[in-house]
């Protein structure tokens, strides 16, 4: 079944879409900031500067969470076979659900890094990066699989090209958060930050997709 044919789907795709229209200016606001991000490390620390450019960048993460829940649905990019084939709003919430939990472990392992080294500028913007990338990704995901599936592929591609853009995303957001961490640790210091605050949680996130 098409996602868009049950109710509860198209309302929360309507909703948010009117919420994201509605905060449109927001994002525009910190897309050059988000691309200076992409282009050098330092463009996180920049960001996290600007009190405004923060959190609009956090209130417009907070405002793709449903969406990328319900793309990551659409395309089965966390289907654990325990959910496979369950109804498909008890699909959606177990992806939501996954997905907070990781969010939340995230945030803790960031909170004690962040109390441990007195809120530096350099951890702090090193932590929140994750949320430049996260809204990146999300657009990434949105319009590639939007094009793929338009162009003809099936459900299977569009999967593998959606899953190698997660990566790819995901590698080049570790070399970033590392160089900010780098910044400020030595190499073996930022290698053991990066194990215990990307692996670990992520390594969670991939060992309960393929287990369960």
């Amino acid at each position: 079944m098409d996602v868009f044919d049950n109710p509860v789907f198209s309302g929360l795709a309507v909703f948010f879409t009117f919420l994201f229209l509605l905060n449109l200016r927001s994002l525009i606001k910190i897309t050059p900031s988000l691309a200076d991000c992409v282009m050098r490390w330092k463009g996180s620390l920049d960001l996290e500067d600007s009190i405004q450019l923060s959190r609009s960048r956090n209130w417009i993460a907070a405002i793709l969470f449903v969406p990328f829940c319900m793309v990551v649905y659409s395309y089965r990019l966390y289907d654990p076979d325990i959910i496979a084939d369950q109804p498909s709003l008890i699909r959606l919430g177990a992806i939501a659900g996954a997905l907070v939990v990781y969010l939340l472990l995230r945030t803790f392992l960031n909170w004690q890094l962040e109390m441990h080294n007195y809120r530096s500028k350099a951890f702090i913007a090193a932590n929140r990066a994750f949320l430049n990338y996260v809204v990146i990704l999300f657009f990434l995901l949105f319009f590639t699989g939007a094009v793929v599936k338009a162009l003809g592929g099936d459900e299977s591609l569009v999967k593998r090209v959606l899953l190698w853009i997660i990566a790819l995303t995901y590698l080049f957001f570790i070399i970033r958060r590392g160089q900010i961490f780098a910044s400020t640790c030595n190499p073996f210091t930022t290698f053991l930050y990066l194990c215990s605050l990307e692996l670990l949680p992520t390594a969670a996130l991939v060992i309960s997709a393929v287990l369960l």
